[in-house]
Formats: C-alpha cells, structure tokens, sequence
C-alpha cells in the first residue's frame, strides 16, 4: 500500500505576521497556502517571538501571548522547537508563549527543572492512513554563550547532537517515518563540504553525517537551501521572515521513502477570517510605528553594508554616541543590519526598529589594546580586494550573510592594509587621539551579543565580566532622542583602507 505525508514547514518568521508589501512574504501569506488534512503536518523551525516591530508592540501593549500564539493556532500548527531568540524575553515571557500555543513545542536538549513549561523531546504522530511519524526538535547549544543568565534560570540546555542523537534512538521503534526540527544550520558548504565554521552553533552536517533520520529540516542561519539528500537523509532551509515555506511531500513507494521539496514563495493573499480579526491590532501596530519619536539635524541615508563599512554611516555614529552617553565609556562599537536601512529628519518609531532590529542589551567590557586590536583584526578581515576594487570577503558572506558582525567603532581610528593577510592588517591604531597601548585597558561599549565573543570576536572571551546597563539599544536611542532635539551626528571613528 503507498503512503503519502505531506509537510509544511516555516522557520525563523521573528514576528512578522502582516505583509509588508514589496513581495517579501509574511507568516499569514504563508498560512493562506497551507492546505492541511489527515495525512498533513504544519511544522515550525524557532524564532517565532523576537525581531520585529510587531514583537515590540504586543509586547508594550501586553499581548505578546495572544497574538502570535492564535494566528499559529488558526493555521493549525503541530509542532515547533524553540529557536535561540525565543529565549530573549525571560522565562515568564516564555511561558505565556508556549502555553497558548495549540501545537506540541519539541525541544529535546532543554530541561525545565521548575515543570512549568509544556515542552517535549519528541513525539510519535499517527496520520489518517496509518503512517506513524516521529518528530523531534532541538535548538543550537549556543543559547548558553548568547543568552543572559537571568532568562536561563530554571532551564538548561545541552548538547544539540547528543539530544537529536538519544531522541532518534527513542522513537525510532515506534514510528515508519524521522523527523528532526534543528534550529541550527550548516557548518560546511552543503556542496562541496568544505568546513566554513567552526564551533558548536551549527551542528546540521554532522548530524546528516551520523545520524539516520529520513528528514532534517534546518533553521537559524537564514540560509535558503533547495532540498536535498545527504547522507541518506533529505534536507533544506528557509528564508526568513516568511519570505518562504518548505512544502515537503513523502510518498512511499515499494517499502522506500521517496522525499522532494519546493520552497514557495507566497503569493499576496492573506487569510480573510484572520485578517479580520487581527485587523484591530495591525491598526493599532502602524499607528504606534508612525510616532515621531525625535529629530535629527539631517537625514540619515540608506546605504548598502560595504559602503557602510568603506564610507562610514550615521545610523553606526548615531547608535555609538547613544552608548557612549548612556555607559560613559571610552570608545564604543556597533554592528548593524543585513538590509540597508536610514533615518529621516523626523525619526519615526518604526523607522528606528528597522534600523536598529536587535534588542540587544548595553554592557561595557574592560579591553586590553592588545584584545582591541584583536577586534580590529576581525573587522579588517571584512574587506577583499577584488579587481581593483574592495569586496566583502566571503568570511561573512558564506554559509551565510553576516554583516551584523562588522562593527563600526567609536573613538577609534585606524589603517587596514588588505594586500597583507588577515589577521596581519591593522596598524597605526589611535584611541581617541592617542596611540593605541597594547597594555593598558579601555572601557568598550557594546552589545551582549558581541560581549560574548560571537561573530569571530573569541578576543572578548579573555575580558572580565562586562559591566550590564538597563534597557537595550532601542530604548536608548529613544531615550537619546527625546533628550537632544535636532541631533548631530558626529562620526567619531573612522577605518582608512589600503588596497
């Protein structure tokens, strides 16, 4: 007898449930599509409840948990695994969360030792025409590294292999078809299988390598992978956002699994009955993003990453002085967006949001010069020469993009030679003024996310415990605003290049 599963699958949609006009794509876009019966699991991949102004709002507003949660109920969701931002907002913030979700939250490698959370390591789902399918989920280990401890009590997290590992072997006696839900991604070039990171973050090939699950669906790195066999297991990625949905169809055929996949773009149709309930509170998000929150005394332009990192940018001086006014330190540093993003003279709410996405929270680390010009290194290793021009070197292009992880630096000034190797190009350092001191120590602002070494910052890591201010980095720059009207933006650090 054939057998046929069909999957809808979403991952890292980071809270963007209405359109956004311009064919980007959205979570409802995506359930407008979703067909489901008896024989249909709708599954999802993490980071469903941080990374956008939609988040922020119900979060103000007092309605994270009910939001999110029904439009995820209303398209009929089984089951998710958590994703790493998923934790950013506190345990109780969680809680809400999960609890209002319909849909069985599968996290393998987390334990809850207060019992509240309604989180399982797998489950067994038994479909109309008798196929029984294991699915099991489990998020990248990092969530140790990257989140605060305070938002962890209560929970752990532990090693994302070893738990996908013990889960398979568990349900693999009860069930005809494996499934693994990995809010991770790929650490090598699922081509050619050239090694592109190291570290514990993204585990994907290894456990294509190891372990035989017939699907692992991936997430996290925003990586859009067509589907694909490896090592006997079928595997993809999504886009984020919404941009798309994976719609895998198993279909048994003389005792074997045959797998194939599409990543689909949504088309512009959202769900009428949802639409129109969710109607008051999209009214109520583009009012509240249409605040004018400050001014600046001139616009800020959208540029694209490079010529952000070449020319300098106002949104990376404007979101330096903000740290350095709020934390007193001696010199700062900020990463910005993937997308271009700018700021016109009247700065409205949702504006600042796109600009400044990350929540991330305000913390100064005590530097050495020579972990500073460690730092440095790093950013420097940003740029390729190309044919007479500069590039973005493919350290932060592949497995994914990464422009977030160069930093624009405050209070600094310094030359980056890129005809020598990186990790060998900085020189001629200056720290406010003065000669950079490779034994003395400097006060960094900066983001928790850099604090902790991630983005090929491991320099940080030998630094004492940073110092932790209240609020994020949008709070800041709200507050920044409402206490400078006409704000000048005063670029304070500058890399010269050679090539």
């Amino acid at each position: 007898m054939s057998r046929k599963l069909v999957i809808y699958y979403t991952s890292d949609t980071h809270g963007n449930l209405f359109p956004a006009g311009s064919g980007q794509g959205s979570m409802l876009q995506c359930f407008q599509e979703f067909e489901k019966d008896g024989n249909t699991l709708i599954l999802d991949g993490g980071d469903t409840i941080q990374g956008s102004p939609l988040i922020k709002y119900l979060r103000e507003s007092g309605e994270f948990s009910r939001v999110i949660p029904w439009a995820f109920n209303q398209a009929g969701y089984d089951c998710f695994v958590l994703g790493n931002h998923d934790f950013n907002y506190g345990f109780e913030e969680l809680e809400g969360f999960l609890k209002a979700m319909d849909g069985q939250c599968l996290t393998a490698n987390l334990t809850d030792f207060t019992g509240r959370l309604p989180v399982k390591g797998w489950t067994v789902r038994t479909m109309e025409n008798g196929l029984r399918v294991g699915i099991c989920g489990v998020v990248t280990d990092c969530v140790n590294l990257w989140e605060s401890k305070e938002n962890l009590t209560g929970l752990e997290i532990t090693d994302a292999f070893s738990a996908a590992r013990d889960a398979l072997f568990r349900m693999k006696e009860e069930c005809d078809v494996t499934v693994c839900i990995y809010h991770g991604g790929y650490e090598c070039d699922t081509e050619t299988g050239e090694r592109l990171c190291g570290g514990k973050e993204n585990v994907a090939c290894r456990i294509l390598e190891e372990l035989d699950f017939d699907l692992l669906l991936t997430a996290h790195q925003h990586m859009e992978t067509e589907g694909r066999m490896s090592h006997g297991t079928y595997t993809l990625q999504l886009p984020p956002n919404g941009a798309k949905y994976g719609k895998i169809i198993l279909e048994e055929q003389d005792g074997r699994w045959e797998i194939g996949a599409e990543l689909v773009k949504p088309g512009p149709a959202v769900p009428e009955k949802m639409m129109k309930e969710l109607k008051p509170v999209r009214e109520a998000e583009e009012r509240w993003k249409e605040q004018v929150i400050g001014t600046l005394k001139e616009e800020i332009p959208a540029l694209s990453p490079l010529e952000r990192a070449v020319k300098g940018t106002g949104l990376a001086d404007l979101g330096n002085q903000v740290q350095l006014w709020k934390t007193g330190a001696d010199i700062a540093c900020m990463g910005l967006p993937n997308a271009a993003a700018g700021l016109g003279r009247k700065v409205r709410l949702g504006d600042m949001l796109r600009a400044y996405p990350f929540s991330n929270r305000l913390v100064v680390i005590t530097v050495t010069g020579g972990v500073l010009k460690a730092a440095l290194e790093r950013c420097a290793s940003y740029f390729e020469p190309e044919d007479g021009r500069v590039a973005v070197s493919e350290r932060f292009t592949k497995p994914k993009e990464e422009h977030y992880n160069y930093d624009h630096y405050a209070g600094v000034e310094y030359t980056a030679d890129l005809r020598k190797p990186a990790g060998s190009r900085v020189s001629e350092v200056l720290v406010n003024g003065e000669p950079l001191e490779g034994g003395r120590t400097y006060r960094l602002a900066a983001s928790d996310y850099r604090a902790t070494g991630t983005g090929g910052y491991e320099c940080f890591r030998t630094c004492p415990e940073p110092e932790v201010f209240p609020g994020d980095i949008q709070s800041a720059v709200m507050d920044y605003l409402k206490q400078h009207p006409d704000s000048e933006i005063r670029p304070l650090g500058r890399v010269h290049l050679i090539w």
